[in-house]
Parts: structure tokens; C-alpha cells; sequence
């Protein structure tokens, strides 16, 4: 993928989860500055024998390192973690942001692939306010079908954009409640 922002445009593009269970990998992009939601695998299917997994194309991110921020994890399901340990052997993440669950899941899977690097992988809550570069970062309670499950706010210099992840109502949640309150407030301030 060429960029093709010019100066002050706001970029937001998938490098998998589109059209496809698995994969999950969303980037935002202003100026010299990356943000990266989620980095999942795809489990094959029975036309990909002999396949363990498949992962997004790292190739921008490869070509565009220096300008990564950081990298917000959603949840600790595979198609939204399992492609970690694949991105950090190609690129270089200054940070990793994710709930207690997946934050623990992730380090799990990294001692697993035996990749002993220098990142930062810090623990949010529902509370965390983050400013990360330019970006001002939110989180909010989403339910699933694993704990720890958010969903963010992200204020951009062109507005505010928001990302679910992966979620369902559900009024008996393993975990944490779906944050109606939070979710309104920041919908009545304006959502782009």
C-alpha cells in the first residue's frame, strides 16, 4: 500500500478482518504517527492444508516502522492477539496497550514463540485515559465471550473515531457489564 495522505488527512485502513473471521488488524494514521488496533491470525480452513495460520500483510508496517505509536489490543481471542509474536519478528512496536487478561495471554504467547524483546506491554483498565502521540485514547467495557473486553474511543486531530472490537449484548456477561453510560457521554460529545 503507497501512502497517499496528504498532509493534515486522517487514515484509517484494515490490514485484515474485513470480509473474513480472523486476521483483526485496523491502523490509523496521521502524519508521521501509526496507531495500531489488534493483530490477529486467521485459522485455515480445509483449502489451506498443511497451513498453521494466517497472518496480515506486515509489509507497510514494515516499510513505516518508525512512525508506529503504538499497538491497542481489544481482547485476548487469537484472531485478535495470535498475529503478535508474527508483527514483532518483522516490526518494531514501541508499546503494546491491552487489558489484564490479554496483556497476560500476550506475554504467555511470546515466552511460547520465544521472543525476548525490549516491548513495553502495559495494562489499561476501563478508567485509562491514554495520550499516545497525538492520539488521546479512551477505553470502554464491551461484552464477549472472553473477560477483559474493550472497546476504545480515539481523538484524532481530524475528530473522533470509534472501534468496537468484537461484542455482543449480553445481560449475563462473563466479566464486566457493556459501559451504556460511557459509550452515551461519548456519543453526545460527537463521534466522526
Amino acid at each position: 500500500m503507497e501512502k497517499v495522505l496528504m498532509k493534515n488527512e486522517l487514515g484509517i485502513f484494515a490490514l485484515g478482518g474485513l470480509g473474513e473471521v480472523g486476521k483483526n488488524m485496523y491502523c490509523i494514521e496521521y502524519q508521521n504517527q501509526i496507531f495500531i488496533i489488534d493483530s490477529g491470525i486467521l485459522f485455515p480452513d480445509e483449502h489451506l492444508l498443511g497451513v498453521d495460520y494466517v497472518i496480515p500483510d506486515f509489509t507497510y508496517l514494515e516499510q513505516n516502522q518508525a512512525k508506529i505509536v503504538g499497538l491497542f489490543i481489544t481482547h485476548g481471542h487469537e484472531d485478535h492477539i495470535g498475529g503478535i509474536p508474527f508483527l514483532l519478528q518483522n516490526v518494531e512496536v514501541p508499546v503494546i496497550y491491552a487489558p489484564k487478561l490479554a496483556a497476560a495471554l500476550i506475554k504467555r504467547k511470546l515466552e511460547e514463540f520465544k521472543i525476548r524483546s525490549n516491548i513495553e506491554i502495559i495494562e489499561i483498565d476501563y478508567d485509562s485515559v491514554l495520550e499516545v502521540g497525538c492520539f488521546k485514547i479512551t477505553p470502554f467495557n464491551m461484552t464477549h465471550s472472553i473477560p477483559d473486553t474493550y472497546g476504545y474511543a480515539i481523538d484524532t486531530p481530524n475528530g473522533r473515531i470509534v472501534h468496537t472490537g468484537d461484542f455482543k449484548v449480553d445481560l449475563t456477561p462473563v466479566g464486566n457489564d457493556v459501559d451504556f453510560a460511557k459509550i452515551t457521554k461519548l456519543s453526545k460529545e460527537g463521534i466522526d
